[in-house]
């Protein structure tokens, strides 16, 4: 069971594939410490910045921080020295889930980015760097495709993030039309709120698309895999609209017509991605 509660149960993404043998449990180790962070207890009631702090230099030296059961962390920490990949890519992430409060909120789209970034994008560049890909230039393409998935889940998981007070949506984009964070728990998906939900499919869309060089960078079998989750990133957004950006009245899943001409697309996508 993976640890991150959804209500569509829809996969997550390279947790699995594309890895075989001891790659795979690496990739699975690198998951569960960045879901286990998510959704650790809020830790620390003094100065939360640096109590955050001094565990994420912990990670740096190599040694579990505090806030983890320890079994995840040296699983974590094992991967980097195996793969020969960055703990600070780690440590960033413990960095972040200190932003993690009892209330999340980001005041426009380039604080959340800048969160996003140090959270999802530290992530991704660990997944990248297991796949391969380690290069400086790679970097910005690795960020945009982590923060493209990073706001699909978060549109998919939006009722559930609310329930715990946390919003992945820049207030700045409510502000525009008028939408409280209380109309948004309310979940009832008048035309300001659709305005709100099509404002994120369109950023989550244009990282994924900012993202797409990469694919290129990759060896075949990751190349797939990859090809194979953008276009069913895409197919999440497309269904959200589909469903008139209603995240409210029943979980998002996507129906086998649908899962399928994602698969077609990536395996026929020559045109788009140059190689298959």
């Amino acid at each position: 069971m993976h640890p991150e509660p959804t209500r569509s149960g829809l996969p997550i993404p390279f947790y699995d594939d594309p890895w075989k043998g001891e790659e795979r449990q690496a990739a699975q180790a690198l998951w569960d410490w960045h879901l286990a962070l998510f959704h650790a207890p809020i830790a620390h009631k003094g100065d939360r910045e640096a109590y955050y702090e001094s565990q994420a230099r912990l990670v740096e030296a190599g040694r579990p921080p505090m806030l983890l059961d320890s079994g995840i962390s040296r699983a974590a920490l094992e991967a980097c020295e195996t793969y020969s990949l960055d703990r600070t890519l780690l440590a960033n992430q413990v960095r972040a889930a200190g932003l993690l409060g009892k209330s999340v909120r980001f005041e426009n789209a380039s604080t959340l980015r800048a969160f996003v970034d140090l959270w999802a994008g530290s992530h991704g560049l660990l997944l990248a760097g297991l796949a391969g890909a380690k290069g400086k230039w790679q970097r910005p393409w690795v960020e945009h495709l982590a923060f493209g998935f990073f706001l699909t889940s978060r549109l998919v998981n939006l009722p559930a993030d609310l329930s715990r007070d946390r919003l992945f949506l820049p207030l700045e984009d409510l502000g525009r039309v008028g939408v409280t964070v209380a109309r948004l728990r309310a979940g009832t998906p008048d035309d300001s709120v659709r305005k709100v939900i099509w404002k994120q499919i369109v950023r989550a869309r244009e990282a994924m698309a900012q993202g797409l060089p990469l694919i290129d960078e990759l060896e075949r079998r990751p190349a797939r895999s990859l090809k194979r989750w953008w276009h069913g990133a895409l197919e999440v957004l497309n269904e959200i609209e589909r469903r008139d950006f209603d995240l409210w009245s029943r979980p998002l899943t996507l129906s086998f017509r649908h899962r399928f001409q994602a698969a077609v697309r990536a395996f026929v996508g020559r045109s788009i991605f140059g190689r298959k």
